[in-house]
């Protein structure tokens, strides 16, 4: 688990400040009234259990996505320099976490053992927003992704730092 971004993105409601200053509410479609209403039994709202759940597995998608995106340009599979990648660049990557566990929250809502109307009459309006979501969350990934300055990051003192295998190559000259 990625502890460095735990509580990075918060729920207004939640005791504390979000490190990033992005909340989950924040989101269209998403509010504290409609995360209340799809908690199941187990997931006391009191203690944002639901939110709790939705941000440790929004936590470990992004690990997954992120090595996935990565090594569109980079090659790379030492666990500890990605880990450390992701918490040395963590203000970079903070939008695309946001919009990711906004579309994880949706998945939240769309699985939810409750019945009332987010969870059954809005079903395509969610499935909309998660679509949606996870869009914004690739766009700004590969944005992130080519801001990390590999260069400057001391997750490769013990291994060989990653170079990007790019096609494109943009040469400037002058006239």
């Amino acid at each position: 688990m990625l502890n460095c971004l735990l509580n990075y993105i918060g729920l207004a409601s939640s005791v504390g400040t979000a490190e990033s200053g992005l909340y989950l509410d924040a989101l269209p479609g998403i509010n504290i009234f409609n995360v209340t209403k799809i908690a199941d039994k187990g997931q006391d709202y009191e203690g944002n259990k639901a939110f709790d759940d939705v941000e440790k597995r929004t936590i470990a998608k992004f690990r997954s996505l992120f090595i996935t995106e990565f090594n569109r340009c980079h090659k790379l599979y030492n666990r500890d320099a990605i880990d450390c990648l992701i918490c040395e660049n963590k203000e970079l990557f903070a939008v695309s976490l946001w919009y990711l566990m906004g579309a994880e929250m949706c998945e939240e809502f769309l699985r939810s053992d409750r019945i009332n109307r987010h969870t059954t009459v809005d079903r395509q309006k969610i499935k909309e927003s998660q679509a949606s979501f996870l869009d914004a969350f690739y766009s700004e990934i590969s944005t992130a992704i080519l801001g990390i300055d590999l260069n400057g990051s001391s997750c490769f003192e013990n291994i060989e730092q990653p170079e990007c295998k790019s096609f494109v190559k943009v040469v400037q000259t002058c006239p």
